[in-house]
């Protein structure tokens, strides 16, 4: 007799042994909804997937809006329009994330023009809208090690902080704390607008013990302060799909639609 267990994962934090079933293709994660009834929408007419693979080996390919401002300069990004197909090779993207995009191709369908950074024709930028300001930050290109995501709270009473185990991603990102994002030649402290004064207090100052502390002789390194909602390019780039609207929506809203 066989045993089934049903488990929970969370979208963007998918375990590795369930990444493995997918045999080398990547993950794709369209937009529009769950799979429940009334829960999809329609297919958008032009369609823009992100392709990233993880510190953890795993390519995902999410679908984000189709606007120039979701390009990240370290990914590779497939366009579908009505008139044209673009597969859009970032300056720091890898051979496995171009062997992802083909298959997105093989699966929307038709002849695709291959776009390297910086070469881009007229009208890859007509399907998205026009050219918008993007993630180009040279850090994203030259990572020395794999960024690390830590939360920062005192909710237990006094303050702690606990590392995002496994590949973070947006939802990680608390908004009544203050998070740590280590870049290793950045740091980051974002500060959730729901975040109280002993946390905002402490934070920095254990973000400078961090660093200080680091055997690799990190002293001195520079500590980014970021306000939720007022996120730069240099940060946002380092998440995949960064939906600059996510807050906007209530966090019950927000887990329902994912069930």
């Amino acid at each position: 007799d066989f045993c089934f267990t049903q488990v929970r994962v969370t979208q963007g934090q998918e375990p590795p042994h369930l990444m493995s079933l997918f045999k080398g293709k990547p993950m794709i994660i369209h937009s529009g909804g769950t799979s429940r009834k009334d829960g999809q929408s329609a297919a958008g007419s032009t369609r823009l997937f992100h392709i990233r693979q993880s510190s953890s080996r795993a390519t995902r390919a999410v679908e984000v809006k189709p606007h120039a401002s979701n390009l990240n300069t370290n990914d590779v990004f497939v366009l579908k329009s009505p008139e044209s197909l673009f597969v859009w090779k970032g300056a720091g993207a890898s051979n496995e994330e171009l062997v992802s995009a083909k298959y997105i191709v093989s699966i929307l369908g038709g002849q695709p023009t291959d776009v390297s950074e910086g070469k881009e024709p007229a009208g890859f930028w007509s399907a998205l809208g026009g050219k918008k300001e993007y993630q180009t930050s040279p850090a994203l290109r030259n990572v020395v090690k794999p960024p690390r995501l830590f939360g920062c709270s005192n909710k237990t009473g006094r303050i702690m902080v606990e590392e995002v185990p496994g590949d973070f991603t947006q939802s990680d990102l608390a908004t009544d704390d203050v998070m740590l994002l280590d870049t290793w030649d950045q740091v980051f402290l974002w500060i959730g607008k729901d975040a109280n004064e002993v946390e905002k207090t402490e934070a920095p100052k254990i973000a400078k013990d961090y660093v200080d502390s680091d055997p690799a002789g990190r002293r001195g390194l520079p500590i980014t302060t970021i306000k939720q909602g007022s996120e730069p390019p240099t940060f946002t780039g380092w998440f995949q799909a960064w939906d600059a609207h996510m807050w906007d929506t209530d966090p019950l809203e927000r887990i329902r639609a994912r069930f």
